[in-house]
């Protein structure tokens, strides 16, 4: 049973890459690569993508509350120095 769970999964993750949507960086404008985007109970679940992703709203031209427009971004680099303890 656990078995047939792995190739079901693994069979579902190839086909959300396969016929899923481009994931892009909003802030790099690289493409992070595909995947399949659902919306279910006030979440947003990114299926078959491997890079690690957090949302971020789009600027618009007019502002409006009702409707945003969501994008992904890869998380940033530390900008703060790795010092070790004295």
């Amino acid at each position: 049973m656990e078995r047939f769970k792995m190739v079901l999964r693994t069979l579902v993750v190839r086909a959300a890459r396969a016929l899923g949507s481009p994931v892009v960086d909003q802030r790099t404008g690289r493409v992070l690569g595909r995947a399949l985007i659902v919306s279910f109970r006030g979440k947003v679940h990114l299926i078959g993508l491997e890079a690690a992703v957090r949302p971020v709203f789009l600027p618009q031209e007019r502002l409006t509350y009702w409707k945003q427009e969501m994008g992904f971004t890869t998380h940033p680099a530390p900008d703060f120095p790795h010092e070790p303890r004295p």
